[in-house]
């Protein structure tokens, strides 16, 4: 084995990159070297073969393979590709955890049902028949039991008025009436209310 063989071989064991003085150490222990000055023919080979051999920049008395600095190159691009993969994960999963989930929209579902429950009352047991459906049979529940309260008032307020039978409205063909447990109000004529009593 050459004295370049054994740099080679000590300098990759060594992980690529080693102080002057272990690299002699090694060598020495490596390979049987003649002469009287083995430690000037070790620093002959390194400093005559750059391709091979170099000191580390901004490091005194380091030296290292130039292999291992197109490896450490090679390996800090890695690292580099593989942070901006994790920030991007990350992004999306930042992403994802910020999007509502279904139970968002069931619940925006059912509370935006009981505020259009006047005008569509028979969209809410649509809607209510749709969770059912879906497999939402808590929200399902709910949103019956809210629907029931309300028919509940609505039916009492009914009889409330039945119970009174001194007020008469007179509504004209055509003309619709809205009914509410504090007044009567003609839509054919809507400036004119009509208290109960």
């Amino acid at each position: 084995m050459t004295i370049k063989e054994a740099c080679i071989k000590v300098l990759t064991e060594l992980g690529g990159r080693a102080p002057l003085k272990i690299i002699c150490m090694k060598v020495q222990e490596t390979v049987t070297l003649k002469g009287a000055t083995p430690y000037n023919s070790i620093c002959t080979e390194l400093i005559t073969h750059p391709n091979d051999f170099r000191r580390t920049p901004g490091k005194k008395g380091l030296w290292e393979l130039t292999s291992y600095q197109e490896e450490m190159a090679e390996l800090k691009q890695t690292i580099k590709e593989k942070n901006d993969e994790i920030s991007f994960l990350i992004s999306k999963i930042e992403m994802l955890e910020k999007r509502p989930t279904v139970e968002d929209f069931i619940r925006k579902l059912v509370k935006a049902t009981k505020s259009l429950f006047k005008i569509h009352r028979a969209h809410a047991d649509y809607i209510r028949q749709a969770l059912e459906v879906l497999g939402f049979t808590k929200d399902a529940e709910e949103l019956a039991s809210w629907i029931e309260h309300k028919e509940n008032r609505l039916a009492d307020a009914v009889e409330k008025m039945a119970e009174k039978p001194a007020v008469q409205v007179d509504i004209k063909d055509g003309a619709h009436a809205q009914i509410s447990e504090q007044s009567i109000v003609n839509q054919h004529a809507p400036e004119k209310k009509y208290k109960l009593q």
